[in-house]
């Protein structure tokens, strides 16, 4: 790789990358690689800076803290992984990343594979999504219940994942959520915990972060690897104990937003 390549620093902290995984075992927990990252970095006198976390926005609302395991070299942020190999939604997540921190250039770095892998990711703010809401990609049915108040809400979900992308925990997206359903003129209530019972007595309250929306449909919002993983069973007594039909759970961790309608 000629060194002329970048002109931002990107060289060489790709080199100290490869050095790294190079006199490392692929057997090390993330934060070890990250050590091991910035002390090559400091050796090779390269400043790099860590914050533990920052505040989330959207459409210039504060919607939460979230910690980010990443560091900043320059106009350069740096992001480990220790997977088999990368994906989309890895990539995905470091633009939503470098957005979040107002850089432009992102190196995602993978210390887990049988052979060193990077991919070098550019944001251009230039490029912002539009400001008209993205139209749902799916069609309303008369199954939703309330198909004119589902389609509204969908095209709001969209708009959340567009603008926010993949990469922050569920409270993140129930929050900004919460932000465009009202901009949208609907009734959004926080549904944020329940209480348990045992046998006639209330014996804890469980926390969550849903969205009562217009009285009528719960929204789950979530950041999970796989819808499938979800218990459904809960949600749907969730339904049942707010005396609401119609549940809509949506995956924000995902380089396409994942929508499924629950009827209790």
């Amino acid at each position: 790789m000629p060194e002329s390549t970048y002109n931002d620093g990107s060289y060489d902290i790709i080199s100290a990358y490869y050095e790294v995984y190079n006199h490392t075992s692929r057997t090390f927990p993330e934060y070890i690689y990250e050590l091991a990252m910035l002390e090559e970095l400091k050796r090779r006198g390269i400043a790099a800076t860590r914050q533990d976390k920052y505040q989330i926005t959207y459409k210039d609302q504060p919607v939460g803290l979230q910690q980010l395991d990443l560091f900043i070299a320059g106009e350069v942020v740096i992001e480990n992984k220790v997977v088999e190999r990368l994906t989309r939604l890895h990539k995905a997540q470091v633009i939503s990343y470098l957005k979040t921190v107002d850089k432009r250039i992102g190196l995602l770095f993978n210390f887990g594979g049988s052979k060193p892998e990077f991919n070098r990711l550019y944001f251009d703010p230039a490029k912002k999504p539009s400001a008209d809401p993205p139209q749902p990609k799916v069609v309303p049915s008369a199954e939703w219940l309330y198909p004119d108040l589902a389609y509204e809400i969908v095209g709001g979900l969209y708009e959340v994942h567009t603008l926010l992308g993949a990469g922050f925990v569920h409270r993140i997206y129930a929050n900004a959520c919460y932000h465009e359903l009202k901009l949208r003129g609907l009734a959004v209530k926080p549904a944020k915990r329940i209480q348990v019972a045992y046998k006639g007595k209330i014996i804890s309250d469980l926390a969550f972060a849903h969205l009562l929306i217009e009285s009528k449909i719960i929204l789950f919002p979530v950041a999970i690897g796989q819808l499938r993983d979800i218990h459904l069973e809960n949600l749907k007594q969730w339904l049942a104990y707010s005396e609401v039909q119609l549940g809509i759970l949506a995956n924000f961790d995902a380089v396409k937003l994942e929508i499924m309608f629950i009827r209790s």
